[in-house]
């Protein structure tokens, strides 16, 4: 091996893998840092399903002062976050009661689109562009890949509502990608390929020396042609790939115990390494803690070498049977549909089941935002640059409600709105339902989150007055 790495040497090493693209733009030249930019806004919108209990929700104090850290808050995994949040209280979708399709159907569709839904393929889709598709073209053009489409879990088959939020213009699905092992030779181009046979899979793993340790290693000699902050990003970003590579080799039929941390599912406590993903595990449910915890770290890592700019994920949960949560009722019929129950103690335990599956969630936008503060990028971090949307279909889970949907922005936002705040968009109490004639007649006092979509795109520096549905005008009061 040889003791001295050339730039060039270190670029060809890294032939054929896109892992070059950001250590080409760190090392081509001794003052990279004197002539970067500022750093690059970032989006990323994670949908999860069944609405909320909203007394639980919604934090406890004042638009500045508040607080997540009560008895059964079901955001409170994100209390050490609190001033990078912006939780909305009163977000309605108000195109969908207006203009078409409620429930479970209609949400994911318009959740990035605000666009009403057409079911006259026999499918339910948008009639415009999703947020990610109209960003990626706006701000993914430097960037490898304009955008990203993730999926935790595949629920009801790839075509359900619950598993596609990109739509491109005419309306159609973007296809996602649900296997981290397939983003990852997507982002990186080296890793090694699932093979059906597990002592096949370790040969393959065997065989492949990790590039990334290799670079970890040698790339010493250049760290001290780096300005601080630029070497302190190469330092992060080699070790976020590879902490990645090693943790799918492992996947991948490595010997050895797994790294840590370790899967909570029963699939797991044997201690034994699973195989290489195949179509079945990516369809068992018990798998689904790490296979989201797999796509947070990729949608980290992608960012820090700038990779993408967009990203989304959604992450469906039939049921939640693994440790911490320990769930194992439909969470659709037996939890969200009865949530209105009033005797006990069935009430304080579906109350109780509920709170945990929605922790949950809020643990994994958790996990995503540390990982982002964890690197470090100008004079912040990628979190501070990166905007994140974390959506819901439902208000009132039990009625089938499109409003008062749980909302929250998080991360930095580039400083393009103030974070740190409990904004309630409407008066507490109100509902616009109270005073509806019906499908297709005017929702008073609805607060229509295609204006939020259009505060997002302008965020970005698209110059918009409406989203999706043209009825609909204007950006949301507050966020800035």
């Amino acid at each position: 091996m040889l003791r001295h790495l050339s730039r060039r040497s270190l670029l060809q090493a890294l032939a054929g893998s896109t892992a070059a693209l950001p250590l080409a733009n760190l090392l081509g030249t001794t003052d990279a840092y004197a002539q970067a930019t500022a750093p690059p806004l970032r989006f990323i919108a994670i949908f999860t399903p069944h609405g909320c209990l909203p007394e639980f929700w919604n934090p406890q104090g004042g638009e500045t002062d508040f607080t997540l850290d009560f008895p059964n808050s079901l955001l409170a995994p994100l209390q050490e976050h609190r001033n990078r949040l912006l939780v909305l209280d009163g977000l309605d979708y108000r195109v969908l009661y207006e203009h078409g399709l409620t429930g479970h159907e209609g949400a994911p569709v318009t959740f990035l689109t605000g666009s009403k839904v057409s079911t006259a393929s026999g499918d339910d889709l948008p009639q415009s562009a999703s947020l990610d598709q109209v960003l990626g073209n706006a701000i993914g053009g430097s960037t490898r890949f304009r955008s990203l489409q993730l999926n935790a879990w595949e629920q009801f088959g790839g075509q359900h509502v619950y598993n596609s939020i990109s739509f491109t213009a005419n309306g159609s699905r973007v296809p996602f990608e649900r296997d981290p092992a397939a983003v990852y030779q997507r982002l990186y181009g080296n890793a090694p390929p699932p093979a059906a046979d597990p002592g096949e899979s370790a040969q393959l793993v065997a065989r492949r020396k990790s590039l990334l340790d290799f670079l970890v290693k040698d790339a010493s000699r250049l760290r001290d042609k780096l300005a601080a902050e630029e070497r302190q990003k190469l330092e992060s970003h080699l070790e976020s790939l590879r902490d990645i590579e090693r943790r799918l080799g492992s996947l991948g039929g490595s010997q050895g115990p797994a790294p840590a941390p370790v899967p909570a599912s029963e699939a797991c406590t044997s201690g034994t390494v699973p195989p290489a993903y195949g179509l079945d595990q990516l369809g068992n449910l018990a798998r689904m803690p790490e296979l989201t915890q797999l796509h947070l770290d990729l949608i980290a890592s992608a960012f820090a070498c700038d990779l993408t700019r967009v990203v989304t994920l959604t992450i469906p949960g039939p049921s939640m049977p693994w440790d911490g949560v320990n769930v194992t009722d439909d969470v659709h019929n037996d939890l969200a549909h009865l949530l209105d129950v009033t005797d006990e103690p069935r009430r304080t335990q579906i109350r109780e089941k509920m709170v945990r599956v929605q922790r949950w969630y809020a643990s994994q936008v958790a996990h995503l935002m540390t990982r982002l503060a964890s690197i470090q990028e100008g004079s912040g971090t990628v979190l501070d640059n990166t905007l994140i949307l974390w959506g819901n279909e439902l208000g009132d889970a039990a009625g089938h409600m499109n409003v008062r949907v749980p909302t929250v922005l998080a991360g930095g936002a580039g400083g393009k709105f103030r974070m740190g705040r409990f904004l309630r968009l409407r008066a507490p109490g109100s509902n616009p339902l109270s005073g509806w004639d019906g499908p297709g007649t005017p929702l008073p006092g609805a607060v229509a989150h295609n204006k939020l979509l259009v505060s997002i795109a302008r965020a970005f520096g698209v110059n918009v007055n409406t989203f999706g549905h043209p009825d609909y005008v204007g950006p949301l009061d507050g966020l800035i």
